[in-house]
Order: structure tokens, then C-alpha cells, then sequence
């Protein structure tokens, strides 16, 4: 007689080991990773052109240093004197390029011209590209100005800001608040183009104000009293002047607190007019081609 053979034992699913699907962080990891990627390579056939923007990027803070170092002479203007302007327009131009945001012209164009429409097919909101977009070109462009600055840094002192390691955490912090804010500003204002056949009009107005508003000019100890009464009410200096006060140095204590708050209130305002825009644009939108 043969020997009986044993049913096989069917295990149950979790004695199986562990469960090989992949958590949601580390999908959405894997999807940054395939986006930031695909920009990167983007850039790559657009090397000139990104050269030329970063270029013009920090001319505009060279030029404001070249007319603030006039002014100041060998003196002080404001509390500030010469170097204290290199320091501050050479930390402007790395949290300018780190904090940098375009998307209004990109978001304009694929809604007037349908090219959102191929984006909707995705399994995942247009807004992530945008991000994977940002973070790629900011990679490559901040490296770019941080060894700049480095190397300008050995041979003038005046550009040099505090070696604190506690500070440099604060300052990153600021600046990946500020990009995050910036980033809004500029798509929010890309959305409008649900409603309008001119979103960027806007942008070139929020554009204008930013340049006195968010410290670009001119620190913002510098403006009028009135105009800076009315900074502190709204999300320009949270933008920019804010973590380029944080890297020199500038701010502290309670200003620091004060600053954080800022941040983090505008942002979370901004992430909600976001989300309304959104839902309510894509209700109405209605496009062909793309």
C-alpha cells in the first residue's frame, strides 16, 4: 500500500512573511525620484538657457549691492554698513535662486492651450510634476551660487556669514518654507487661468510688489516706515527677506519665532486658497488639444 500523502497546508496569508507591497511614503517617494529625475534631464537640453536665467538671477542683487555700496560710502545707512550690504544681497542671491518660482507661465499655458488635459490622465494631481520640476532646477542652479559664493567668500571677508551649525538648520528651514510659499504663490496665481485668458498680468503685479515687499530692493529696516508696517501684514517678507535674515544672522529670539509663525501661517493660507481654486477651476475647465 503506498504511505498516504499529506494534504498540503495552505499557510495563511500572514504567515506568508511580510507584506511585500510598498507604503505609501515610499510610492510617493519612487514617483518624486521618477519626476525630479525626468526634469533633470529636461534641464540638460536647456543647459544655455538655464545658464542665462541664473545669470540674470543674481545680476539684479549685484546691481542693488553696486548702488547700496555707493550709497553707504564709508559709513553707515540704516545700521548698515558696506559690509553688511555684501552680506546680505550674497545670501539674496542663494535663497532667491533656492526659493525661485515660475510656474504661473507654465500653468497659464497649459490651461488656455489644453496641455493640462494629457496631465489629468495621470494617476497623480499636475501639481507633483511641478514640485519635481522646481526641486530639479533649484538642485542644480543653488549649487551653482552656494560654490560661488564660496569661493568669493575666501578672498572677502565681508560676504562670510556665522559657521553655526544650529543657525545653517535654521536658515534651511526658512529657506524650504519660503520656496514652499513661493512656489504657491506662483501656481495660484497660474490657476486663475481657469477664469482669465491673462493669469500672468497678475503674477508681473505680484512680481513688481515683491521686489520691495520681500526685501529684494532693499532690507526691509531700510523702507519707509508705512511700507514696512504693511510687509509685516502680508506674506512678501516671509518669501525672501526672512531666511536671508536668518543665514546672516540678522534675526533672533523672538524675532525668529515671530518669523516661523509667518511662515507657516501664510503657508498653510496659501495651500488652502490652493485646494479651493483647484476644485473649483477644474469643475469648469473644458479644453481641447494637448
Amino acid at each position: 500500500m503506498l504511505p498516504a500523502v499529506p494534504a498540503r497546508v495552505r499557510q495563511p496569508p500572514q504567515a506568508r512573511g511580510p507584506d511585500r507591497r510598498p507604503s505609501a511614503l515610499r510610492d510617493w517617494l519612487t514617483r518624486y525620484a521618477a519626476l525630479i529625475r525626468s526634469a533633470w534631464l529636461v534641464d540638460l537640453q536647456y543647459r544655455a538657457e538655464i545658464v542665462i536665467w541664473m545669470v540674470l538671477g543674481v545680476a539684479q542683487p549685484l546691481v542693488t549691492l553696486a548702488i547700496w555700496w555707493v550709497l553707504a560710502g564709508s559709513g553707515e545707512l540704516g545700521g548698515y554698513d558696506r559690509a553688511d550690504f555684501a552680506r546680505y544681497f550674497f545670501a539674496l542671491m542663494l535663497v532667491d535662486q533656492l526659493t525661485l518660482a515660475w510656474d504661473v507661465w507654465y500653468i497659464d499655458r497649459w490651461i488656455r492651450e489644453g496641455e493640462m488635459n494629457v496631465r489629468l490622465t495621470r494617476p497623480f494631481n499636475p501639481i507633483h510634476e511641478a514640485i519635481g520640476d522646481n526641486v530639479a532646477y533649484k538642485l542644480r542652479t543653488g549649487t551653482a551660487i552656494a560654490l560661488v559664493w564660496l569661493l568669493v567668500a575666501l578672498f572677502w571677508p565681508a560676504v562670510r556669514v556665522p559657521v553655526d551649525a544650529g543657525r545653517w538648520a535654521l536658515a534651511g528651514t526658512a529657506v524650504v518654507l519660503a520656496a514652499g510659499l513661493r512656489f504657491l504663490t506662483s501656481y495660484v496665481n497660474g490657476l486663475l487661468a481657469f477664469w482669465t485668458t491673462r493669469a500672468t498680468a497678475l503674477a508681473e503685479l505680484h512680481y513688481g510688489v515683491s521686489l520691495f515687499l520681500a526685501g529684494r530692493i532693499a532690507p526691509l529696516a531700510l523702507l519707509p516706515p508705512a511700507v514696512a508696517a504693511v510687509a509685516g501684514v502680508l506674506w512678501f517678507p516671509y518669501m525672501v527677506a526672512f531666511p536671508v535674515e536668518v543665514l546672516t544672522g540678522e534675526v533672533s529670539g523672538a524675532g525668529l519665532v515671530r518669523g516661523f509663525g509667518g511662515q507657516l501661517f501664510w503657508l498653510s493660507a496659501w495651500i488652502t486658497l490652493y485646494r479651493l481654486v483647484w476644485s473649483r477651476g477644474i469643475r469648469r475647465y473644458c479644453a481641447v488639444g494637448g
